[in-house]
């Protein structure tokens, strides 16, 4: 198949591959009530479960993403794939906080490394102008997997138990597995501009991970930065809108709001950034608006003006990240820059959820916790900001 038709199935292929990351992840907090009451959790054990399914990629995406470099997107994917319908099984099946925090473990380095794969495939066959546009839809899977997760796993949870979404998340897992299968294929090595095969096998992976430069880590923390509040503030945003009298179904449907604004303005952030440039500029702006408003929130009465600007904020940021990671790094070492993305990333998906439940329980209120995560959405601006300043010093 002619490389300029198929790279649009491979688009295609990836977002539905981040909609099962997007499934596994967010299939938790609009549920999330309806957990902590059946298994007797605390609210950090609610946040931990969110953890857990990040914490096994602090210590193993970099390694998926050389694993990745040097086996092929075919083997991870399909291991990755595999990995999210087994966690997501065993969370359907647990009866105890152990058990559930084992399915969430397994899924998430399933989905995690997932993640890696799909971006790296589709930032090789689109590498050029297009990235940002490719990236900007790449992005829009994420949001759209969590209205999905915020406006129907809730009211599935409700009327069929907790158990059916987190079933539902393994049977769309192992849908796009068998579509996966069926429809990949790799990018020809002289379209992705390697050298001979011998200049591939002089550099081992980790002399490649110690060459990655500053500006790479510093794309990074911001990314950390980023999903520690806007994970954490999403966890917990449901359960938030509740105890303001919500009922768990319109919860869902008011935290959904954070990605409606984001779905429609990935694709033209996309544009934008391919137009413009200055990654670093739209990473500092989005920062900034999204620590404004997740402080006003705690405070606030009518909650659906902030929630669209917070939207805002968080459209802002995903695709200038995962586009500049792009021009950092060469397209084969490109598995390693979006395994760095996703170690960092998850660590902030770690320490955030579960701080923001331990502060909830210590204090009996959100507006602590929300002002926690407000300091971290303003360290994306400041990081962001010292890679502008690098940025031009180079």
């Amino acid at each position: 198949m002619p490389k300029n038709g198929y790279r649009w199935i491979i688009l295609v292929l990836s977002y539905f591959c981040m909609l099962v990351f997007a499934f596994t992840l967010q299939s938790l907090p609009p549920i999330l009530p309806l957990i902590i009451k059946e298994l007797g959790l605390s609210h950090a054990q609610a946040g931990l479960l969110m953890s857990l399914f990040a914490l096994p990629a602090i210590f193993l995406a970099i390694l998926a993403g050389m694993f990745l470099d040097r086996f092929g997107a075919y083997r991870t994917g399909f291991i990755s794939l595999g990995l999210v319908i087994a966690g997501n099984s065993i969370l359907a099946l647990s009866g105890t906080f152990l058990f559930a925090g084992l399915g969430r473990v397994v899924s998430g380095i399933g989905a995690v490394t997932l993640a890696v794969v799909s971006a790296q495939f589709t930032s090789q066959w689109f590498r050029g102008r297009e990235i940002g546009a490719a990236m900007g839809i790449f992005n829009t899977a994420m949001p759209t997997g969590t209205i999905v997760s915020f406006m129907v796993f809730g009211r599935l949870a409700e009327g069929l138990g907790w158990r059916t979404p987190i079933s539902l998340s393994a049977i769309i897992g192992a849908v796009v597995l068998v579509a996966f299968l069926i429809l990949y294929r790799p990018l020809p090595d002289t379209a992705q501009g390697k050298g001979p095969e011998k200049d591939k096998k002089q550099a081992g992976p980790f002399s490649t991970l110690l060459s990655v430069g500053l500006s790479m880590w510093l794309v990074g923390f911001c990314w950390m930065w980023f999903n520690a509040s806007v994970i954490s503030f999403s966890t917990f945003a449901p359960d938030f809108f509740v105890s303001r009298g919500y009922s768990i179904a319109s919860a869902g449907s008011l935290a959904s709001l954070l990605m409606w604004v984001s779905l429609i303005l990935s694709p033209v952030v996309g544009r934008l950034v391919d137009k413009f440039g200055n990654n670093d500029l739209f990473i500092a702006s989005g920062g900034a608006i999204i620590a404004v408003i997740i402080y006003m929130i705690s405070g606030s009465r009518d909650f659906l003006l902030p929630m669209i600007v917070l939207a805002i904020g968080v459209a802002v940021v995903p695709t200038p990240i995962y586009s500049f990671t792009s021009k950092i790094m060469r397209p084969e070492n490109s598995g390693l820059g979006f395994g760095i993305l996703s170690t960092v990333s998850s660590a902030g998906m770690v320490f955030g959820p579960y701080l923001t439940g331990v502060i909830k329980d210590r204090t009996g209120s959100y507006e602590l916790s929300f002002t926690f995560l407000s300091i971290l959405a303003l360290l994306v601006t400041l990081t962001a900001v010292a890679l502008r300043i690098k940025t031009v010093r180079d």
